[in-house]
C-alpha cells in the first residue's frame, strides 16, 4: 500500500489499515459546495454536493492516525463548520491557516471576493498529545528584530505565524490537472514541519497529486486515494 495512490473510496481503504499507521494527513477534500471551473472546463468534484462521507470519514481517519500526529485540512471557509464539528470528536483544533491564493479575484457571488486558502490545523488527542513541530529553514524574521540586542534572536522562526505570506496555497497554471490543484511547494512546508523521513504522509482526496508529489521529494513513503478515475491516471503519470 506503500508509495502509491489508490482508485477507490478512501473510506474502505482506511479500513484496510491497522490502527495507530499513519504519521501525518494533509488533504483537501472537497468543499460540499458543488464547485466546477470555468477556467478548467472541470465537472463538479465527486462527493462535492453532499456531506454524508463527512462523519463516517472523520470516525476511520482517527483510527489510523497516530496520537499526536498533525493533520492539515483545506476547507472553504462557508462549510468550515461541517468539518469542525467532526474533526473536535478526535482531534484537538490548534488553528485556522490563511495561505495566499495565487489566482485572485474569483469567489463567484460573494461581495468580498476570495483572497485566501483556509487550511485546518489540529493534532490528534488531548491538548498536550502533539508532537513538536520539526526546527524548519521556511521563515526568516526581519531585520530589525535580529539586530534588536533584546532578543537572542535565532537566525530562522520556529514558531510560524497562521497567515502563510510567504508562499502560495494555488497553482497559477490554467493548464493544471485538477480544478483545485495545490502548490508543492506549500505542501513541503507542511510536511516538512509535521513529519520525518521515512514517516507515512496520508492524503485520502489527492485529486492532482500534489501532496504525494510532495511527499515523494521530501524522502517520506506516501499513501494516497482518488476516487475519480480520470484524475487517478493523471497522477499516475504525474508520479512517474
Amino acid at each position: 500500500m506503500l508509495n502509491t495512490i489508490i482508485n477507490k473510496d478512501c473510506i474502505e481503504v482506511m479500513k484496510e489499515m491497522p490502527d495507530e499507521y499513519i504519521d501525518l494527513v494533509v488533504t483537501d477534500p472537497p468543499y460540499l459546495i458543488n464547485y466546477s471551473s470555468f477556467r478548467t472546463n472541470s465537472k463538479v468534484i465527486k462527493n462535492d454536493d453532499n456531506n454524508n462521507w463527512v462523519e463516517p470519514f472523520f470516525k476511520e481517519l482517527s483510527r489510523v492516525v497516530k496520537k499526536g500526529s498533525h493533520l492539515y485540512c483545506f476547507t472553504d471557509f462557508e462549510m468550515s463548520a461541517d468539518f469542525l464539528i467532526e474533526i473536535r470528536k478526535y482531534w484537538k483544533v490548534r488553528n485556522l491557516l490563511c495561505i495566499p491564493r495565487k489566482i485572485k479575484g474569483n469567489g463567484g457571488n460573494r461581495i468580498f471576493q476570495q483572497q485566501f486558502e483556509h487550511c485546518i490545523f489540529a493534532t490528534k488527542g488531548r491538548k498536550n498529545d502533539g508532537r513538536n513541530f520539526n526546527q524548519t529553514q521556511i521563515l526568516k524574521p526581519s531585520e530589525g528584530y535580529l539586530k534588536d540586542k533584546r532578543y537572542q534572536a535565532k537566525e530562522w522562526l520556529y514558531r510560524l505565524p497562521d497567515h502563510w505570506h510567504w508562499t502560495s496555497a494555488s497553482d497559477f497554471n490554467h493548464n493544471r490537472i485538477h480544478p483545485n490543484q495545490k502548490n508543492v511547494e506549500c505542501l513541503k512546508d507542511m510536511i516538512t514541519l509535521s513529519s520525518n523521513e521515512g514517516e507515512i504522509v496520508f492524503d485520502p482526496f489527492s485529486g492532482s497529486g500534489s501532496t504525494l508529489i510532495a511527499a515523494k521529494e521530501l524522502n517520506r513513503n506516501y499513501i494516497g486515494c482518488e476516487i475519480d478515475e480520470g484524475f487517478y491516471d493523471k497522477v499516475l503519470n504525474r508520479l512517474s
